[in-house]
């Protein structure tokens, strides 16, 4: 078991570049998807998982923070974590690192709820798996976590008003 798991390593090409020149912010999104679903099958959850059981995991809840610009050509990595898990919910994190730079680009975390696709409900994770998943999550305890987690939003506030 690698850990943290390396979810996807990409060079950023031209049609993920904006008008700014450089990374939308959408393909960050897209790439830390893309991160998510191989980690999903890593631990077991993707697709022959839902084909056999009938049951998935959805998104409740994500977040990302933005830290650095990403360039046209940088080769970026995104280094996956799963850091929590209880009967039904899973707590991943998905660090993006621009190694061309050397420093991380964002940081993303979701809460995923697993659930019965032919209930269309929320469900209790197979003992077995959840089992597998507590001890991925003491192997990713084991490491020093990603600082910024559980961060929430800072708006601005209204002091004009």
């Amino acid at each position: 078991m690698q850990v943290p798991f390396i979810g996807l390593r990409v060079v950023v090409p031209p049609e993920w570049i904006d008008v700014n020149g450089h990374m939308n912010a959408t393909r960050y999104g897209l790439a830390v998807y893309d991160a998510q679903v191989n980690l999903t099958e890593e631990i077991g959850m993707g697709e022959s998982y839902v084909r056999k059981y009938a049951c998935g995991k959805a998104v409740l809840e994500s977040h990302m923070i933005y830290e650095r610009e990403v360039a046209l050509g940088d080769e970026l990595e995104i280094r996956s974590w799963l850091l929590a898990v209880d009967a039904k919910r899973l707590h991943f994190c998905h660090e993006v690192f621009n190694l061309s730079s050397n420093v991380r680009a964002a940081i993303s975390e979701q809460v995923d709820i697993h659930i019965d696709l032919q209930k269309r409900r929320s469900s209790e994770l197979p003992p077995c798996l959840l089992a597998q998943l507590q001890q991925r999550v003491r192997a990713n305890l084991q490491l020093p976590l990603p600082d910024k987690l559980g961060s929430t939003l800072r708006p601005p506030k209204n002091t004009w008003l």
